[in-house]
């Protein structure tokens, strides 16, 4: 191929990207960024993760109850009293899932609803926590509470009130919890309250005021479980449970499965956090289908439900992280000829195996790249319906404990699954089919690549790179150590030696143009000094105590240290140090905010702007950056030197 015809295909794979984003931006993204900035929704989620380590807990509790029985197939050698002191371990900790949930959620949504109050009147957020499970109690709890003539109770309290507690009140919970800081915010923001005495010490005039809203909602869950109760006989949970039984085998299906993993993909793509469009909706019945496979489990029969929350999206759909990305960074190493796809394999590589894979995604890049499209979507439902089918067809365990989604995913689909070796096959088996997948884009993206590459030199006058795929190094060794005859031997030794010195003769060319742009660039650096731009200039000149703190931000903290590393580059090397660049995951970035003069939101983030506006300190500049720059500006530092140094300017006019 012509460097002409390189150079057009270049140029017309920028052209196509430049569509699909434009497609992207103005009618997908608004309708995602809606869905996925919904407090309600986030309220869902971040209720989710505030109880993940008490599931994660409780898992590995039930693992040591029930796995060693189930391996050796009698229950009689383990302990009794260990069996019933574990079980009551287990029991008051997952058994009591949707509590835990309940206070998660309205905690969660009662802090958002706290921005909207005026300073001096905000709710007591461990008194809202107090209220949610009060409130689940008295929806979920069916005895009747009778007492005798001289007071005391007919039953026994401590045997009825476990019952809807756990995975069959997650619905509740999902109910109460978005609906009860509302009934805690009125009384507040009104201030209906209790007032007593200025004198009176602040710690028991707050307990006052939380009367009201506490006794209010209280009372509203209490009326209305109590209908329940009276006209059904049965609690609102126990109603609400029966009503969804039928859902939540819909939503096991093969179909539900390819849809969710196909959706959370193509979200992603664009550069929206998927699982926060997908996941809030999904939680309840996750955590439903884990319970049930544990109870499954536990009397030795085959827990069954597929959608669980990390077997059926981290270990399985989203092998290596969202994309089915898994063996990118393996093919990138091995079959890659340009250098910067190269590179990004080897940066990518240990991150993959958990789960991490922003290097790859945005190093690459794949996030908005129409090569890599297919795959990205194609992949995690080809996963999914593999893993569902391991369990319907072959009778490979579904999971019986959450295992946190950071461990690779061999280790989790075996620990998760109570040891069933199928999970190590079908691993195998996804591994196998996403890099055959995947395999012949990466190539033409490679092809783009070098001839970019190309170009790039040719434009700055620096030597060409040399193409060579480590994969063909190392078949021309095998060739040279097992070709059938001396010949064919000879020939692979040939080639293999012609490969070596090309690549020993482009490694001494570039010591030497190294030698020589480093020489050339302070002697450059020197004669600029005089010729810095007056707002440059001025922020160099800035005394050293008084520094500029820039903070990026993105989902996961991937993404945002690659700008961040990017952009500490440029100031580098422009002498600039008077700039400090730090980055953070969203949800660990409020400590960081705090000394923050510019905070950078990716595109994952974006979308929950509004939050940063609240949280952010007086003056504080946030800078909203699109797929394509945001992209752009994690593999090249003068892009994002631009994008800091435009804001800084805004900041030095105030």
């Amino acid at each position: 191929m012509t460097n002409k015809n390189k150079n057009s295909t270049v140029v017309e794979h920028k052209n196509k990207s430049q569509k699909v984003e434009t497609f992207l931006n103005n009618k997908v993204l608004p309708v995602l960024k809606v869905v996925s900035g919904n407090k309600y929704l986030r309220a869902l989620m971040e209720g989710f993760y505030v109880t993940l380590p008490i599931i994660v807990f409780s898992s590995i509790i039930g693992i040591i109850m029930w796995v060693p029985p189930a391996i050796k197939g009698d229950m009689s050698w383990y302990p009794l009293v260990m069996r019933q002191l574990l079980n009551r371990l287990y029991v008051l900790t997952m058994g009591l899932v949707s509590l835990w949930f309940v206070m998660g959620i309205s905690t969660s949504l009662a802090e958002k609803l706290n921005a909207e109050l005026p300073a001096g009147r905000k709710m007591n957020i461990m008194m809202v926590a107090f209220a949610a499970g009060s409130s689940i109690f008295l929806m979920s709890v069916t005895g009747s509470f009778a007492l005798t003539s001289d007071g005391l109770a007919t039953e026994n309290f401590a045997n009825i009130l476990i019952g809807n507690l756990g995975s069959q009140g997650m619905m509740t919970s999902i109910i109460v919890g978005l609906t009860l800081p509302w009934l805690f915010y009125i009384p507040v923001k009104y201030n209906w309250t209790i007032r007593l005495p200025k004198a009176v010490p602040q710690g028991v005039s707050q307990s006052f005021a939380d009367i009201v809203p506490y006794g209010l909602s209280v009372l509203v869950y209490w009326g209305f479980g109590y209908i329940f109760i009276g006209t059904l006989g049965v609690s609102f949970t126990d109603s609400l449970y029966q009503l969804f039984a039928p859902i939540f085998s819909g939503l096991d299906s093969y179909g539900f499965l390819a849809g969710v993993s196909l959706l959370t993909a193509m979200t992603w793509f664009i550069g929206v956090h998927g699982p926060s469009v997908t996941r809030p909706f999904l939680t309840p019945f996750m955590y439903s289908n884990l319970a049930n496979n544990q109870a499954l489990f536990a009397q030795g029969e085959h827990p069954h439900w597929a959608l669980t929350y990390e077997f059926s999206y981290d270990f399985s759909a989203t092998l290596g992280g969202t994309g089915a990305t898994f063996v990118i960074p393996f093919i990138f190493i091995v079959f890659a000829k340009s250098k910067q796809l190269k590179a990004v394999g080897i940066a990518s590589y240990i991150p993959v195996w958990f789960q991490v894979n922003e290097p790859a995604l945005f190093g690459a890049p794949m996030i908005l790249n129409p090569v890599y499209l297919l795959p990205f979507w194609i992949l995690p439902v080809i996963n999914v319906l593999l893993y569902k089918m391991f369990i319907d067809v072959f009778g490979m365990n579904a999971a019986i404990a959450d295992v946190p989604w950071s461990i690779p995913a061999v280790v989790g689909l075996l620990i998760g699954s109570a040891f069933d070796p199928l999970t190590v096959l079908l691993w195998i088996i996804m591994v196998t089919v996403d890099f055959f997948f995947y395999l012949p884009f990466v190539l033409i993206h490679d092809k783009m690549v070098m001839a970019d590459e190309v170009k790039t030199a040719e434009e700055k006058g620096i030597p060409q790179p040399l193409h060579y795929a480590i994969g063909t190094r190392v078949w021309y060794g095998i060739g040279k150590a097992m070709a059938p005859n001396k010949e064919k031997r000879l020939n692979y030794a040939t080639l293999g030696a012609e490969i070596t010195a090309d690549l020993k003769i482009e490694k001494e060319e570039k010591a030497v143009f190294k030698k020589e742009e480093k020489a050339r660039m302070v002697q450059e650096k020197l004669d600029k000094k005089s010729k810095i731009k007056p707002e440059t200039q001025e922020l160099q000149l800035k005394e050293k105590d008084d520094k500029i703190h820039v903070l990026v931000v993105c989902y996961g903290a991937g993404s945002s240290a690659m700008m961040a590393a990017s952009a500490q580059k440029a100031f580098k090397a422009k002498g600039m140090d008077n700039f400090v660049i730090d980055s953070a995951a969203y949800g660990a970035h409020l400590t960081k905010m705090n000394s923050a003069n510019i905070v950078i939101l990716s595109p994952q983030v974006k979308m929950y702007v509004e939050d940063f506006e609240k949280a952010i300190q007086p003056n504080t500049k946030i800078v909203i950056t699109n797929g394509k720059k945001y992209v752009d500006a994690t593999n090249n530092p003068e892009i994002a030197f631009d994008i800091i140094m435009d804001a800084a300017k805004e900041i030095i006019k105030k």
